[in-house]
């Protein structure tokens, strides 16, 4: 086994991806459980195929188009599956599930103008269709058709998550058409349910700050601030801005280091509160009904970006551009759920349209940069991370991102001197950085420089003494090294004890007897790491190797063969074959 191949086992560079793509979402703080199928805009059910129409007997290229869409779709292509769809209805033009399908696509291709065409053929299929009055009621307001928008909006069965966005765009609508009280009025039985508190309280502080009503809207702010712990950032810069703009610029900057207190490394915080201080009077977040409304379906959006609902975060997120296409925070939340939604090069592009004096900027180049590595386009990543991190010296983010990017393409010198370079940049060190110095630590192991990647372990251990990955890795090390036996057993055994279901540290901890000569006591170890890891190459592989070792010949072979169908890579697929050519020594390989 290879060091290296113990360090990926500590990385899951999707899970992480995934796990940053979250990050407006938490910072916003709008949370929602998300809605059912049924009074969601999310993607309903797979329609039934459909049949050829009566003027079509003979040949129909309707269900190749239907099938071809499905397969787009499932491969995360879009745009095909949507225009496969479009295909399928001009011979089924009355197929209200598949139109529903179709507009949900379209919507979410962010092709409103043909979005607005099929939700107004799907109204007409099914009067109670929310999607399609959804999109009708944002592109009414786009175009400033209120009184068309506000009539649409009482078709809306106000159940799931339209128990919540239906009365905020009533609210919106009626402020646009000049009435404040039957603004607040729609908005009010929000306050009657609490996991809708924030949301009244916020929209309410809004739509009263663009009516002038001052002491109405630091009331509110003050209950949206603290209707989610900690407050949420979205609320804070809201509010920031508007005490500013009342003059009240003590009571601003408070708000903004209170909540850096509570969020210390928050990407946007300092590039927003700079913002803010370059005038006396920064602009309203909120100017107009219309940007009232991109406001309450970024909210919405930013409820639901996870692999569960990311499709409708994706359905409310481009409905928020259409309505105010110069919206960053919204630009970075869609190329977050775009991410979630491994469709990498899209959410590039959402990334890459917000302007670098935006406050989102940062975080958005972050991760274009991280979206460029999982597409393989390496060189622009390296290029956009090391400019950020000649940009801002004071930061650590971008240069402990380069180094990820460097240490995933195996290329560690370059690796260990950005992991330096954050590591020098980062204050004082809290439990969170045990991950800082196990990163250096592997990139120093790999490029023999054990006396620092041993310190680095060490103070892994330090900040976090408990750290499985850490216990796993200096373990082995040491075992490999023949040194430090006794603690090094030590070590492994506490991680497997952390991590009894990790296939991986349990075949550390096998793979660790089976070099000190215990044979009999590995194959109980590495047995079980096959059970837990069945389709490991490298795990199947040892098991062959301690099975030849304690007798058992005809099992060995079979496993070895396992893993090369398990797709050993090149170099140990070499060593196999020759294994099931020839057997293995037979002098044990004990290190004591």
């Amino acid at each position: 086994m290879t060091m290296a191949h113990i360090f990926r086992r500590g990385i899951c560079s999707r899970a992480h991806r995934r796990a940053l793509a979250l990050g407006v979402a938490l910072a916003m703080g709008f949370t929602l459980a998300a809605p059912s199928q049924a009074d969601s805009a999310e993607t309903p059910p797979e329609p039934s195929p459909p049949k050829p129409h009566a003027e079509h007997p003979g040949y129909s290229s309707l269900p190749g188009n239907y099938l071809a869409g499905r397969f787009a779709y499932r491969q995360r292509d879009v745009s095909s599956a949507s225009q496969y769809y479009q295909l399928v209805l001009s011979e089924d033009s009355e197929n209200r599930a598949l139109m529903q399908r179709t507009l949900v696509l379209t919507v979410q291709d962010a092709r409103i103008a043909d979005s607005v065409r099929l939700a107004t053929q799907l109204v007409a299929l099914d009067p109670k269709s929310k999607i399609g009055h959804l999109v009708l009621i944002v592109n009414a307001v786009a175009e400033g058709r209120l009184d068309q928008a506000f009539e649409r909006i009482s078709n809306i069965e106000r159940n799931g998550i339209y128990e919540l966005m239906a009365p905020i765009m009533e609210g919106w609508v009626q402020l646009g058409r000049g009435d404040y009280d039957a603004a607040m009025a729609a908005i009010e039985p929000l306050s009657t349910k609490q996991a809708f508190e924030m949301y009244h309280a916020y929209h309410g502080a809004l739509m009263a700050s663009m009516s002038e009503r001052s002491d109405v809207a630091v009331k509110n702010f003050d209950v949206a601030l603290t209707a989610v712990p900690g407050g949420t950032l979205r609320v804070v810069m809201t509010y920031g801005a508007y005490l500013r703009s009342l003059g009240r610029t003590t009571e601003a900057t408070a708000l903004f280091e209170n909540y850096r207190e509570n969020n210390p490394d928050s990407p946007w915080l300092d590039s927003i509160q700079e913002t803010f201080s370059l005038t006396d009077a920064p602009e309203e977040i909120v100017a107009t009904a219309r940007e009232g409304l991109a406001e309450a379906l970024f909210g919405a959006a930013s409820a639901l970006p996870n692999e569960n609902a990311g499709d409708t975060g994706l359905i409310y997120a481009n409905l928020a551009l259409h309505l105010r296409p110069e919206f960053p925070v919204a630009q970075l939340l869609l190329g977050e759920v775009l991410d979630v939604l491994e469709r990498y090069a899209d959410a590039i592009e959402s990334y890459r349209a917000i302007p670098k004096a935006s406050p989102y900027s940062w975080s958005a180049r972050l991760r274009a940069a991280s979206g460029l590595a999982a597409i393989e386009r390496i060189d622009e990543s390296v290029a956009i991370l090391a400019e950020m991190v000649k940009e801002r010296q004071q930061r650590s983010d971008a240069a402990i991102a380069l180094a990820d990017v460097l240490r995933r393409k195996d290329r560690y010198d370059e690796s260990v001197l950005y992991y330096d370079v954050a590591i020098d940049r980062t204050g004082a060190f809290e439990a969170r950085h045990w991950s800082l110095f196990y990163s250096r630590g592997v990139m120093l192991e790999r490029t023999k420089q054990w006396p620092r990647a041993e310190a680095d372990f060490l103070h892994a251990l330090e900040l976090q003494p408990d750290q499985p990955l850490v216990l796993n890795y200096l373990g082995y090390s040491w075992v490999e090294q023949g040194t430090n036996l006794e603690r090094a057993m030590d070590l492994i055994e506490r991680a497997v004890a952390l991590r009894p279901m990790d296939g991986y540290i349990v075949d550390s901890l096998g793979w660790a007897f089976y070099r000190l000569g215990k044979f009999e006591t590995a194959v109980k170890h590495l047995e079980r790491a096959v059970e837990l890891r069945a389709d490991d190459p490298i795990i199947t592989d040892h098991l062959g190797d301690i099975y030849w070792k304690v007798g058992r010949q005809t099992e060995a072979r079979f496993q070895w063969e396992r893993s090369l169908v398990l797709g050993a890579e090149e170099e140990a697929a070499i060593l196999i074959r020759q294994k099931l050519k020839d057997g293995m020594p037979d002098e044990p390989e004990a290190t004591q």
